[in-house]
Parts: C-alpha cells; structure tokens; sequence
C-alpha cells in the first residue's frame, strides 16, 4: 500500500500535465497609455479662471504654477512622454511662524486624499507646511481633472486654515 501513494500521484500528474499545457494562460494585453497632455491641462485650468503659468522645466521635473487668488499652487507632471503624462501631483505651500509639526500630524491624522509634511523654520525663513496630492490618469480626457480639482480646492483652502494662513470659516 505503501508504493501505491507514490504510484498514484504520479499517475495523476501525468494525466494533469496535458491539461495544464493545453490550458496557456492568455497573454496580457498592453493598455494604451493613459495620460494628459501639459497644454491641455493649463488650457482647461484657465478656462475655469486659473491664471496659469508657461510650462516650467528645472532638473528633470515640469510643472506649472496656478494663482487662484487666494491660492497659488502647482501642479507637477510624471510619467511623461512627448508632454502627455500619466500622473499629476497638486501641491502647495503655507508658510507662517505659527505653523508646527503637530498641526501637520495632526492633519494627517484627520484627512484623507491630502498628504502633508513640515519643513521647520530655518535661516530667518517661517515653518512651512507643504500639502500634496497625486492623481493617477484614466485616458487622454482633461475633464476628468473636474473631482481632482474641486477636491483639492476645498481640502488645500481647509489645510491652509488648519495651519493659521487664512483665517478659520465660522
């Protein structure tokens, strides 16, 4: 009984062998690359309003600048080929002396979507709170920047309150 268990598992990988070579996985199918083109970005951006900044290149990185009075913030483009890019990152700035690394834990405790980090006070300059949020692209289409977009106004002006620079909604 003992020479039938190997015997036997034997025979039924022999029988599944076939099955499993006729069986091929099928093969992956490359998905176009999604992506945004930078123009077409800045073109919507200031078509809502935005006053939009040239393209701007430094040390491998592009992005362009948004003044949206009371806000200024930027948008910085990854994955980029022939400026089509397959993700973007919103980020801003708020700098004041009142700004501490607990309000930023804190933050990030509390809020979802926003990332945020301290940079300390240092050579005469205030502490800084810089917040960040990254979109991964779905296809060529800029409008689906609208949700991304509103939902970074409303939590950057929420951020920018938190740490003291504008003044808390009553």
């Amino acid at each position: 009984m003992i020479r039938f268990v190997p015997f036997a598992a034997a025979a039924m990988l022999a029988l599944a062998a076939p099955a499993a070579a006729s069986a091929a996985p099928a093969p992956v199918q490359a998905a176009a690359t999604p992506g945004v083109s930078i123009e077409a970005v800045r073109a919507w951006l200031t078509s809502k309003g935005g006053e939009v900044s040239a393209i701007n290149r430094q040390d491998g990185e592009t992005w362009i600048s948004i003044n949206d009075d009371p806000l200024s913030w930027m948008i910085f483009f990854y994955g980029c080929q022939a400026d089509v890019c397959e993700d973007i990152q919103y980020a801003a700035s708020f700098s004041n002396p009142t700004i501490t690394q607990a309000m930023i834990n804190d933050w990030n405790r509390d809020h979802r979507f926003l990332k945020a980090y301290f940079i300390p006070a240092a050579d005469g300059r205030d502490s800084t709170g810089v917040v960040q949020y990254d979109v991964l692209m779905q296809g060529g289409d800029v409008e689906q920047l609208t949700d991304h977009t509103a939902l970074w106004l409303d939590l950057v002006a929420a951020f920018g309150a938190t740490v003291g620079y504008f003044a808390a909604p009553e």
